[in-house]
């Protein structure tokens, strides 16, 4: 039965140039890879807003709905 499972798997890698196994890995690892930037992004995006937030120029922004000046 090993020697059928060995030939079966040598020919599709001969085919696909690659096994089965290994495309399964390969697929969680860019998987993993993608979560890894996705939260990555996450974290640089809420860093950014930290520092625009605390930056001096925002501080003197209404919180909430901008209130029209009327004009004299």
């Amino acid at each position: 039965m090993n020697l059928l499972t060995g030939a079966l798997s040598a020919l599709r890698r001969a085919l696909l140039g690659i096994s089965a196994e290994e495309i399964r890995y390969t697929f969680e690892d860019v998987r993993r890879e993608l979560r890894a930037t996705r939260q990555e992004l996450k974290d640089e995006v809420a860093e950014l807003r930290r520092k625009l937030d605390a930056a001096p120029e925002r501080q003197d922004r209404t919180r909430g709905p901008e209130i029209p000046v009327a004009e004299a």
